[in-house]
């Protein structure tokens, strides 16, 4: 169950949004702090800017460049329209959303008939739609604000019925959105009117008393300044003469090289900041991070001197922030730290990221992932009652989520089980697409102790195309087929893009099967120093035991002299130099001038199936 902050005693669960921009029909749940994640361009920014311009402070104004375009379309046609649509509930203080609002509260007060209650379940809550349509007869496009009668299934939400009273924006006002886009800069707020800066400055809230003596101090410090400077005096001599031009009976030149009046303070005010040992210096001269990260904390302390006077004169306001990709400008460590700034904001935050580090910090629940099919915007988020086991959203957190992060915003996600697919797989996808793994967007991705099961499991879930190369060995292919079956998949053999290596081999001894022992030797001699490494290895390990089973039996002795023994001795060697060989043994191979040997025959099905899916023809 989704907690929210109890700040407010209300929050936004929902918001449905329609046409605008890529956003065709999409529906999204908010929490307390919602992270959105996909690749550029999948509709983050747009549904941002949707959420503004419904209830946003100083609402975004819509336009004809905010309705949708269907593919070949220069132009929408004039009966589409923009809808947004927002659901409003009751939170308790336990931060569970409740059935009904306080009776006398003061959301009651201020919304009145714009509370509707659910004809089934008969909770309550408030619905506001936002719509942009053209009007015919004004010959331009309108924004329309009113309160749902109801909140119907999302299947048909848009033909909602609403009330045909406006909603007034002092109905707004208290649940008014905050954007923070990824221009943010804390210096060019100093100055800008209408910041949250200025917004928290404009007025210092000093006694009348206090402003005449500090405006009286500001004017004895001008004079002193002027009286003491050459340059200023010499610059009010000549500057005199306007009174020649302009006007006879003007009063004169004054000079006031520091604000004479508090109100204008706060415009010429600087910030200062210095680290450890060194001396301070004003944000403009410093980099982009920390005046990125200095402007986010003004609006921390914005919300919270906010919410501080309208409880003291008995209101409440809401405060939900929009933050587009707060990593902007910091290194991982400070993106990390980030996370911990974000989370201290009171009232609700929606925030879009690129960032592993900052989504890796983030619960399951809370991810919303952005994709784009056909042109138009999809999203989706985890069903976590899919996770029957207490261990399973544990190991999905630890070993998915926070270690690689990464895999949230891939265009694929390709699996295998060890360290040499690990390090060589990636030289033969660059071979064979002619880019690295990384250009395609693909997360290549060790199960560790082949536990496929949260990657596989958080991909379909999140809609990310998945594959996955498996060793034909007993215990890995049992520990796959059962991975498949707990994510309600079909078995290994009816999955497309599930690819097991053949005849129960592994990852070497299928290089071995195929044909590869002349580049496996050399590989090994490379690695190794020696010019003759598996006849060293042969003299030095025939007839030695592999060690003893877990019930003590022996596994038996090293046979490399027999029929097929050289090829068992490679297997044993490649085996003990996998993190040394793997990627010498790789460009060995790749570097065959018969195209039908660069890539053994498991890994070419393997990249066939992906490059169909994605529409990536084999290089050369």
């Amino acid at each position: 169950m989704t907690i929210y902050s109890t700040q407010s005693e209300i929050a936004i669960t929902d918001v449905r949004v329609s046409n605008f921009r890529s956003l065709a029909n999409v529906e999204v749940e908010l929490n307390d702090l919602t992270v959105l994640i996909g690749a550029n361009n999948a509709g983050k920014t747009s549904f941002l800017d949707a959420l503004f311009a419904a209830i946003g402070s100083g609402r975004k104004t819509l336009s004809h460049d905010d309705v949708r375009l269907a593919p070949g379309e220069a132009l929408p046609p004039k009966e589409r329209k923009v809808v947004i649509d927002l659901r409003i509930r009751p939170v308790g203080s336990d931060g569970k959303v409740l059935d009904k609002f306080p009776e006398g509260s003061f959301w009651t007060a201020l919304w009145g008939n714009g509370i509707a209650i659910d004809p089934v379940e008969f909770y309550e809550f408030m619905p506001i739609r936002t719509s942009l349509s053209w009007n015919g007869a004004k010959a331009e496009y309108v924004v329309e604000r009113s309160f749902l009668k109801e909140w119907r299934a999302f299947a048909d939400w848009i033909d909602t019925p609403f009330q045909s009273t406006p909603i007034r924006a002092a109905q707004l006002e208290p649940v008014a959105l905050h954007y923070i886009d990824a221009k943010r800069d804390l210096d060019d707020d100093l100055r800008k009117q209408g910041s949250f800066w200025r917004r928290l400055t404009d007025d210092l809230g000093l006694s009348a008393a206090d402003v005449a003596d500090l405006e009286a101090a500001l004017s004895g410090i001008n004079q002193t300044i002027v009286d003491k400077s050459e340059i200023l005096q010499h610059l009010k001599t000549n500057l005199a003469d306007l009174q020649k031009v302009v006007s006879a009976d003007s009063a004169g030149i004054d000079i006031a090289p520091v604000a004479r009046k508090l109100r204008d303070l706060s415009k010429g005010v600087d910030v200062s900041f210095s680290t450890s040992g060194a001396q301070s210096f004003p944000l403009a001269r410093h980099g982009m991070g920390t005046r990125s990260l200095a402007s986010l904390l003004v609006f921390r302390a914005f919300a919270s001197w906010r919410h501080a006077h309208a409880t003291s004169d008995g209101d409440k306001v809401h405060s939900i922030l929009a933050l587009e990709e707060p990593e902007s400008h910091l290194h991982p460590q400070a993106q990390r730290s980030l996370f911990g700034h974000i989370k201290a904001i009171a009232g609700q935050r929606v925030v879009s990221t690129h960032s592993p580090y900052f989504a890796g910090q983030a619960q399951l629940e809370d991810l919303r992932l952005f994709i784009k099919k056909g042109g138009d915007t999809v999203t989706s988020k985890l069903d976590l009652s899919q996770l029957t086991k207490a261990d399973d959203k544990r190991k999905i957190q630890e070993s998915v989520i926070e270690s690689r992060g990464d895999i949230l915003f891939a265009r694929a996600l390709v699996l295998f089980e060890g360290q040499t697919e690990e390090q060589a797989l990636p030289i033969w996808a660059q071979e064979y697409w002619g880019a690295s793994i990384h250009e395609l967007g693909f997360s290549f991705a060790r199960a560790n102790g082949t536990d496929y099961f949260p990657f596989i499991w958080l991909a379909q879930s999140l809609d990310i195309p998945w594959y996955l190369i498996a060793d034909g060995e007993a215990q890995p292919l049992k520990n796959l087929e059962d991975a498949l079956k707990k994510a309600g998949l079909p078995e290994a053999a009816k999955c497309p893009n599930v690819v097991v290596l053949p005849g129960g081999n592994n990852f070497e001894t299928q290089l071995i099967a195929e044909g590869y022992m002349a580049e496996i030797e050399a590989a090994l001699n490379a690695v190794s120093g020696e010019a003759a490494f598996l006849d060293g290895f042969i003299a030095k390990n025939h007839g030695l035991s592999y060690g003893k089973f877990k019930d003590g039996t022996d596994k038996g002795s090293r046979d490399y002299k027999s029929a097929g023994g050289r090829e068992r001795a490679a297997a044993d060697a490649m085996k003990g130099q996998k993190t040394r060989l793997a990627k010498p043994l790789a460009h060995q191979i790749v570097g065959f001038a018969d195209p039908a040997r660069k890539f053994p025959s498991t890994i070419d099905h393997l990249f066939q199936i992906i490059g169909a899916r994605h529409g990536l023809p084999k290089a050369g």
